[in-house]
């Protein structure tokens, strides 16, 4: 949930391929909805998946921690190293 200050919309230009604004430009048509809302969704949508990338790639990492350890491949420091390092 964000606050309703950042939930204020703020005017922005920006600038595209003559192409991709005329494909926007259909979907605005089609579906009755203005650019703003089809680049707001477009953009919300990236930024998930973007997310969700990274999120695999942390939990790819850790599953093969996990079997690195299961093999007996990994030395993982006693809790004494660690708080030495603090």
């Amino acid at each position: 949930m964000h606050p309703i200050a950042e939930l204020e919309k703020q005017q922005v230009g920006l600038r595209m391929p003559v192409y991709l604004l005329n494909e926007l430009d259909e979907l605005t048509s089609k579906y009755k909805v203005n650019r703003s809302d089809i680049l707001i969704e477009a953009t919300k949508s990236y930024i998930q998946a973007i997310k969700e990338d990274e999120v695999h790639g942390r939990l790819k990492t850790a599953l093969k921690e996990v079997k690195m350890d299961i093999d007996g491949k990994l030395e993982l420091p006693d809790a004494r190293s660690l708080l030495d390092e603090l």
